[in-house]
């Protein structure tokens, strides 16, 4: 059959079935997409239409878009199995790269394993336009549905070793925290080859883990410091202290006696940036401040933390400014302090937000859009104050305008 003959046939069996669906009031049960009571006038349809995908035979990218779209009209689901079904063992990477286009443009959480056998030739490794077709579909389906996310380590587990590296780099294109928890199983249960690839992720990640979800992952990244890549352990470095993982200071102050120079150098920026503290190159000096800290946590820390909850307000402030001043454990201090924003005196509620912003900890972010709204405008501007320092962001006092930022990031 010639290609013009080809395309009118194509045309013309795409055409019969939109007119079929738009006849149909209604699908009648049993008669969904896929079900084997639908009929093989349907069936044929869409087999032409995917043919003429694979083939390239749509004659502008109109037709080519009304192909997909008549295609995704059988919702996700059934999509899944009629691609999986009509690429088979292919060989030859068109179908497979057709399939992805079209599943990519409407799959959820429950095509993500679909996609990935999509993306797995029957002989041999991918090809780069499989790799960049399921990286494509992969982002794709993850930002329509962030349930997907949830799939990334079982896709991880059957993924064969051509396509894991996909995996990582879509979850470090699209920089979403939610990727943390594949960084995370691949760091802890896979070899030192994918390593680089997780410090690399994580560097795009970790700034914005927020949630203690996020927070538990970047901790289990610390295993990560330990490794013999000298290039991944500054990388990872580099990517806890932007998060600000305190987990990681033991480590650090380990790796400033490393063999390696720019180990030993990252060691040290990271615990200045961490703690905002210079205490120079010394391992003996950084010891001896991170054993302080602990005997502060342990033996001083519990008796400041009840004077929060004094009921003289001048207790209270005191209190405030000891936590104020440079210490560890700040997720935990921050959390009681942003207890306090609802207290009674305006004067300990402006206090405790200049106490979280000297904290740094993002714990408190959630609770701070709320004071923008305080009835008293010291507070209002001390939470503005803190939230812009916490967040990097410049933005107008807005209660409404913050909870949208902060809950989305």
């Amino acid at each position: 059959m010639s290609g013009g003959r080809a395309r009118a046939l194509v045309s013309f069996l795409f055409l019969a079935g939109l007119a079929g669906t738009m006849a149909l009031p209604g699908r009648r049960a049993g008669n969904e997409p896929g079900s084997t009571r639908e009929g093989a006038p349907a069936m044929a349809r869409r087999e032409a239409a995917f043919a003429a995908l694979v083939a390239g035979s749509a004659e502008s990218p109109e037709d080519r878009r009304r192909l997909l779209e008549s295609l995704r009209g059988m919702g996700a689901p059934a999509l899944a199995r009629f691609l999986e079904g009509s690429v088979g063992g292919a060989l030859a990477d068109g179908p497979r790269l057709a399939a992805l286009e079209c599943l990519g443009g409407c799959a959820t959480r429950g095509e993500v394993g679909a996609l990935m056998r999509l993306a797995t030739p029957g002989e041999g490794a991918p090809s780069s336009e499989l790799r960049a077709a399921l990286r494509s579909a992969l982002s794709s389906t993850l930002e329509r549905d962030a349930r997907a996310a949830a799939e990334l380590v079982p896709a991880w587990r059957s993924a064969g070793a051509g396509l894991r590296a996909e995996l990582l780099a879509t979850v470090a294109e699209r920089g979403d925290p939610a990727g943390l928890e594949l960084l995370a199983f691949v760091a802890t249960f896979e070899g030192e080859e994918y390593h680089l690839l997780v410090a690399e992720a994580c560097l795009k990640l970790a700034p914005r883990a927020l949630t203690p979800e996020a927070r538990e992952h970047l901790e289990t990244l610390c295993a990560l410091l330990h490794s013999d890549d000298s290039v991944c352990v500054q990388k990872i470095s580099a990517a806890l202290a932007r998060a600000r993982v305190e987990a990681a200071i033991p480590a650090w102050i380990e790796l400033l006696e490393s063999k390696s120079r720019g180990t030993r150098e990252r060691a040290r920026r990271s615990l200045e940036e961490l703690t905002g503290l210079t205490l120079g190159p010394a391992r003996a000096r950084w010891l001896a401040w991170y054993e302080s800290e602990c005997a502060w946590h342990e033996n001083e820390a519990p008796a400041v933390l009840a004077e929060l909850g004094s009921a003289d307000d001048a207790r209270v402030l005191a209190a405030l400014r000891t936590l104020a001043l440079p210490h560890l454990w700040r997720d935990e201090l921050a959390a009681a302090v942003a207890k306090l924003l609802d207290h009674a005196a305006p004067g300990v509620r402006a206090c405790a937000c200049s106490a979280l912003a000297s904290l740094g900890s993002s714990v408190a972010l959630p609770a701070l859009p709320a004071a923008l709204a305080d009835e008293d405008a010291a507070v209002s501007r001390a939470a503005w104050s803190a939230l812009r320092r916490l967040t990097g962001l410049e933005l107008p006092l807005d209660e409404t305008l913050w909870r949208e930022r902060i809950s989305g990031s």
